[in-house]
């Protein structure tokens, strides 16, 4: 059992409780599971749930169209990463207090009793939502929305791809990396041709027209990929890279971040 497990469960249970119709249907008795605060807690998990929403629309994100790079600005690299910085501190009290919380109870919950898994699924949203609030503050202070916070996230620090399974067919696109790959190659085996003095007028001048053609089919597939647009956005990330690196961390994603892009709540259901 470790911080991870305690976590989750809060989500969980939490969500649980609600979808069931919340803690008062549930009944007092598991309010008092959860140390006399669930229904407190909850209440709190909907205000954060609402200045999500409040925040989406003070500060709206407008996503490029789809298929389209986002192209990163840098003032708004730099207010993505002061949020991220200085939200991190309320992080590390979650990571502290949730290993505390597992350390001190890890032997009740190991049990699976009712009872126990409450009073974790309550602390671990008290954690989460005191963690959670900050990054929300921290948002505001930017003028940032949860939205294009996450927007950022995926672009700042991308989840990795997984391979495909062996034998299976991939679609490509022509604006594919490897396939412009392949043109680059053909245009440049045009040039030690075209230098061969025994070629006749009507072969030199097919060869310069063929030249030119690859030339602008390759500028146009790079426009369609966004090639542009993703070299100055290395360009950008390489910048601050320093920064980047020390602000990564995907768990704080994964628990701070990636619920408030669900639906533009807080992550839990609406009781």
């Amino acid at each position: 059992m470790n911080k991870k497990w305690i976590l989750g469960l809060g989500l969980g249970v939490g969500g649980l409780l609600l979808v069931g119709g919340g803690l008062v249907a549930t009944g007092y008795w598991a309010d008092r599971q959860m140390d006399g605060a669930g229904v407190a807690t909850l209440m709190k998990s909907q205000e954060r749930s609402l200045k999500t929403a409040e925040l989406n629309a003070r500060f709206p994100f407008h996503p490029p169209d789809v298929g389209k790079v986002l192209k990163l600005d840098e003032a708004r690299l730099e207010a993505y990463l002061a949020v991220r910085e200085a939200t991190l501190p309320a992080y590390d009290v979650l990571q502290k207090e949730s290993l505390e919380y597992v350390e001190k109870h890890g032997k009740d919950l190991t049990g699976g009793t009712r009872s126990a898994k409450l009073r974790a699924a309550g602390a671990s949203m008290r954690m989460l939502g005191k963690a959670q609030a900050s990054l929300l503050l921290n948002l505001e202070a930017r003028g940032m929305s949860p939205q294009e916070f996450g927007r950022l996230s995926a672009l700042v620090y991308p989840e990795p791809v997984a391979a495909p399974d062996a034998g299976v067919s991939t679609v490509s696109q022509p604006s594919d990396p490897a396939n412009i790959a392949l043109l680059e190659e053909q245009l440049a085996a045009i040039a030690p041709q075209l230098e061969d003095p025994k070629l006749s007028e009507a072969e030199r001048l097919q060869l310069e027209q063929r030249r030119a053609g690859l030339r602008k089919y390759i500028t146009q597939l790079e426009a369609a990929s966004g090639k542009d647009v993703k070299d100055a956005n290395a360009s950008l990330l390489k910048k601050h890279a320093a920064r980047i690196t020390k602000a990564a961390n995907p768990t704080f994603d994964q628990l701070l971040s990636k619920p408030l892009m669900v639906g533009g709540t807080a992550g839990l259901p609406t009781p």
